[in-house]
This record gives C-alpha cells, structure tokens and sequence, in this order.
C-alpha cells in the first residue's frame, strides 16, 4: 500500500469502513475534534492528517489479530518527546555493529516522534512517526533496529493492508535490509 495523498483519503477510507464492517471489526469510538485537539495541544505536535481523519470517522482502537490490540489515542505510552523530531529516514539495523556491551538506542530517543500502534511483544511495536521527514509513516521498532513496514506506507495504507490481508500480513516481505 503506498502513501497516500489527501485528495484520496475520501476514497481510502470509504474502502477502510467498508471492509471493517464487511469483517464485523468492532471498532472504538470516533474521537471529537476537541479530544484530538487537546492530545495535540498537550504533546504540541499535529498528528498527520489521515491518521486524524481515521480518528474523526472511522474509531480509535480495535482488536486486530490474536489479542494484539490497535491502541486508542489515550493508551499510547506516555513519553516526553512526541514533539521531538523523529530521527530515521532510512531503516537502521545496527545490531551486528555494536560494540560488546553497548545497548541499543530503544526509548527515548529511539521512539522520539512517534506515537506507538500496536505493542506485538517481545520488545516489538509498530509505530506512527508523526515528527520529521518520515512524517505518516508506519515503522516496525524491535530491539535489532527500525524500519518502515513493508513498502514506505501511511497510516492508512498500513490499517488497509491489514485489512486486506489480515493475519497474514508479512511486514517486512517488501522490504530488504
């Protein structure tokens, strides 16, 4: 799924509700302009437009597969840097190259500029960036690095892929590092 534009976010998520209520997807609540606002306002960051348009229309949270929730807005961890610039814009996989003993960059500011989707265990999560040159983006975080899912896709291409493809999704079959 690719990144896509705002003139086609009516269209996205026409197939998004479509498919949800095709599935029986129970879905949380739409949050308000003002819920979403005040998030903002709080963390003094400007969630991208398609991931606020999800909000606004379609819900907050759900459960996706096997107990591995889509986390509401309010579930998110709380960290001190949503604001902060989100640091990747390639993968990073750096594993290998650490010195004996070094531990790897994960929290803050690992995690600086995104707000976390789905906590998948073992030290794995997929992530909204909502900071920087990466901004809208998807990436998967573990302890061996970062990357984007798959191809560079948006919020909405990441939640329509899974859609599309439900447990089966494999993240990280387009993309070579």
């Amino acid at each position: 799924m690719p990144i896509y534009k705002p003139e086609e976010y009516d269209a996205v998520l026409a197939r998004i509700k479509a498919a949800i209520k095709e599935q029986d997807i129970q879905m949380g609540p739409v949050l308000s302009e003002e819920d979403i606002r005040s998030f903002e306002q709080k963390h003094q960051v400007t969630l991208p437009e398609g991931y606020r348009r999800f909000l606004l229309e379609v819900g907050d949270g759900c459960d996706m597969f096997d107990g591995y929730d889509f986390l509401p807005l309010g579930a998110k961890r709380e960290v001190e840097n949503y604001a902060e610039p989100f640091r990747y814009e390639e993968h990073w996989v750096d594993w290998d190259n650490m010195e004996e003993g070094e531990e790897p960059p994960f929290g803050n500011p690992f995690t600086s500029g995104t707000l976390e989707l789905i906590d998948i265990g073992c030290g794995q999560t997929c992530e909204l960036v909502i900071t920087g040159p990466c901004r809208g983006e998807v990436w998967h975080f573990c302890e061996m690095g970062v990357q984007p899912c798959c191809q560079r896709q948006d919020f909405l291409g990441w939640f329509e892929r899974w859609l599309t493809d439900g447990d089966d999704v494999d993240y990280f079959a387009e993309f070579p590092y």
